[in-house]
């Protein structure tokens, strides 16, 4: 989940080089968790023709075929869905896909990581843009200044957090600088108690000796509060346990950075922890 900051492909290019078709014409394929709910959020999802593995489909929702993790694209699996544009992050991979899509003349749009509600907010006006409608944008990108507004006025300054990625007895992986799990926290306004980069497998002793008073763990292959504590009960003396606030936060809104719905976890977390005193 390392970040970096390029866009690509323009979604300028994109429309000049491709002379892409209108968005009832547009068979979109999504490698990106985030970008489907974008897509979603937009109402341009009759658009899709493809999603990846890490993407979540609303319950009862019309079955969409699926070409796979991100980051291991099969070629032949995405040209067969006929796709007249691909949006994905500069995760995607592996790197024949970009040779292949490139020989075959179906455009990219690869999106940087999203770190902040801006960099998401650009985002969602590139693959507006993208799909030939920018209006579609205008109420989402209201909504996510109004969740910015509601962060903004009750920053969790006090707040130490420890963002778990994986939990295992005595180890724990947690976010360090750089990631996902980061950017989530500073979104918060807390501070992230690892003072190191990338993810790393960490004690819980180690994690007990940082004093978070704030755990978030991240939901996925069974991860879950009460399984942390179980494997490492140790942590029932953190104040984080005290408090109540060992939390869970979807994983799957933070694949590739922030997403919409990441926002919308961080506003519930932050009425959810400023109702207990953080200390």
């Amino acid at each position: 989940m390392q970040c970096t900051k390029t866009l690509v492909l323009t979604v300028t290019t994109l429309l000049c080089l491709f002379n892409l078709p209108s968005h009832a014409e547009t068979r979109i394929v999504s490698t990106d968790a985030a970008v489907t709910q974008i897509i979603f959020a937009l109402a341009m999802d009759d658009a899709l023709a493809g999603v990846d593995v890490t993407s979540t489909l609303p319950p009862g929702y019309r079955e969409i075929p699926v070409v796979g993790y991100h980051r291991a694209l099969s070629p032949e699996g995405l040209l067969a869905l006929n796709p007249t544009l691909v949006i994905g992050s500069e995760h995607i991979g592996p790197a024949k896909i970009l040779s292949t899509l490139d020989s075959a003349g179906i455009p990219l749009l690869q999106l940087p990581t999203a770190n902040t509600i801006e960099d998401l907010k650009q985002n969602i006006a590139s693959i507006a843009e993208a799909m030939g409608d920018v209006s579609k944008a205008e109420s989402t990108l209201a909504e996510l200044d109004q969740q910015r507004s509601i962060l903004a006025a009750a920053p969790l300054s006090e707040a130490r957090i420890a963002f778990v990625l994986a939990v295992e007895p005595g180890k724990l992986r947690i976010a360090g600088n750089g990631t996902s799990g980061d950017a989530f926290i500073t979104l918060l306004g807390a501070d992230n108690i690892a003072d190191f980069d990338a993810y790393r497998t960490v004690s819980a002793e180690a994690i007990l000796d940082l004093a978070p008073t704030v755990i978030l763990v991240a939901g996925h292959e069974g991860a879950t509060p009460a399984r942390l504590l179980e494997l490492n009960s140790i942590l029932r003396h953190s104040q984080a346990a005290k408090s109540g606030l060992i939390l869970p936060v979807e994983a799957a809104n933070l694949v590739a950075g922030l997403s919409p719905k990441a926002v919308v976890d961080a506003v519930v977390l932050t009425e959810s922890i400023a109702r207990q005193p953080v200390r």
